[in-house]
């Protein structure tokens, strides 16, 4: 080889060696470049503990939450009924922070030792939410506006063609302390077996014992009942102011009953007062001159309830309630 080709050879090698040298330099700058700084490892690894903390922080919160939350259900499941009645004011009245479970457990418990005396017509939880059953009738719950709770009832109907809806009869109010009857649903419960045909007779009569025993039991929890439709615990003097219109075919149909039992009697006087005299000294009189219509039913010394005294006297029943 001459010297000439000797020089260009070792040109071209160490060309090769410089450009191999300048791309490992190159390598370790830019990997220089892309590695982080004790710093930023540093930054990295404490906000990751950082977020871990807060993390668990939250586990803790929610477990000590669940923790809290299952013991008060405990305590519910264990409390008397003064003790639900405290909790009903406190979570339901005052709305005091409460789980849904705990809530709907506390409305469970509280409901039954209200309708506890239904125990002997078979009381039991039905498959429907919030709801009661017994051999008579079906009595669903819920909590009103003012934070009062209402108690429905649904009766069974004498035929299956038929189908009635939650009547609103009991509203407790356990702030005042007072229990409260509807007058209207009652009079729906008397316009429902003598018009519609929905119940019997017998169904009203079991539905006033069944009630009266609620009405009883309410007063020995300390409640105040006031007076009421379905009362049967006084001898009934009172004056009820009729939303019927009564017409000369009710009065008609009236004097025609009275004319045909010895027991009763149908007396008028010039100025549209009349007078009906029923059996153990009983009377219903009224003014057509009034408006509205007030009628004074005087039971003279015997216990019952309006229910109980308009399904006596079925007669009686159009004076209060309209035909459709």
């Amino acid at each position: 080889m001459s010297e000439k080709e000797t020089d260009v050879t070792v040109e071209v090698v160490e060309k090769q060696i410089l450009t191999v040298d300048e791309q490992s330099s190159n390598a370790t700058t830019y990997e220089a470049t892309q590695q982080p700084t004790v710093d930023d490892t540093a930054d990295s690894y404490y906000l990751f503990k950082e977020q871990e903390h807060e993390e668990i922080l939250q586990y803790i919160q929610s477990a000590e939450e669940e923790l809290a939350d299952l013991k008060l259900r405990k305590l519910l499941i264990e409390a008397d009924f003064e003790s639900l009645l405290d909790g009903y004011n406190q979570f339901i009245v005052h709305d005091t922070a409460i789980s849904a479970i705990a809530r709907a457990n506390l409305l469970d418990y509280f409901t039954y030792e209200l309708l506890k005396p239904l125990r002997t017509i078979e009381l039991a939880k039905s498959d429907a939410f919030n709801t009661w059953q017994t051999k008579h009738f079906l009595t669903n719950y819920r909590v009103n506006d003012a934070h009062q709770l209402v108690l429905n009832f649904k009766m069974n109907v004498v035929d299956n063609r038929f189908e009635t809806t939650y009547l609103p009869l009991i509203v407790i109010d356990t702030q005042a302390m007072k229990v409260t009857v509807s007058e209207k649903d009652v009079l729906e419960l008397i316009r429902l077996w003598h018009v519609e045909k929905v119940f019997s007779r017998n169904q009203l009569s079991l539905i006033n014992y069944d009630l009266n025993s609620l009405l009883t039991h309410f007063k020995s929890l300390g409640f105040e009942v006031l007076p009421n439709f379905l009362d049967n615990s006084n001898a009934l003097l009172v004056h009820l102011a009729t939303q019927v219109t009564i017409s000369a075919s009710i009065l008609d149909e009236i004097f025609i009953t009275t004319m045909e039992d010895a027991d009763y009697e149908f007396e008028k006087d010039e100025d549209q007062k009349y007078t009906i005299l029923l059996n153990q000294n009983q009377s219903v009189s009224f003014d057509l001159n009034q408006t509205p219509v007030m009628l004074t039913i005087d039971s003279n010394t015997r216990k019952r309830s309006i229910l109980d005294f308009f399904t006596h006297y079925p007669f009686l029943v159009p004076l209060i309630v309209k035909a459709s």
